[in-house]
């Protein structure tokens, strides 16, 4: 008996690899801003939404962390997008439980 009629997945870290575009996206953007790390150091770009991210580790201003999001959407848009891929065994998990009549849901912080 199903107790949940509704499932709702997180993307990024939980469907899909996308660690690689999120972090050189993120390695990009704060180059622009003169701060060099390496995109193993930006793994903490995973997840949350991006603007607060940029304020809470790096303390950007408002104007700065907006302009850093331009900065990570222009190589993510072009390049990062296509860094990234499900995770082994998802695409048969979601058949299954689509096959079972739940009703999937992925929650992301992407602007589409």
């Amino acid at each position: 008996m199903k107790t949940y009629d509704v499932i709702i997945f997180d993307l990024d870290g939980t469907l899909s690899d996308s660690g690689e575009g999120i972090t050189k996206s993120a390695q990009y953007a704060l180059s622009k801003f003169g701060i060099n790390k390496e995109p193993d150091d930006l793994k903490h770009f995973v997840g949350p939404p991006l603007k607060e991210e940029f304020k809470n580790a790096y303390n950007f201003s408002d104007e700065d962390a907006a302009k850093a999001v331009e900065y990570y959407r222009e190589r993510y848009s072009t390049t990062g997008i296509f860094e990234n891929c499900p995770y082994p065994g998802v695409e048969k998990l979601l058949q299954e439980l689509r096959r079972k009549k739940y009703l999937l849901a992925v929650a992301s912080s992407k602007p589409e």
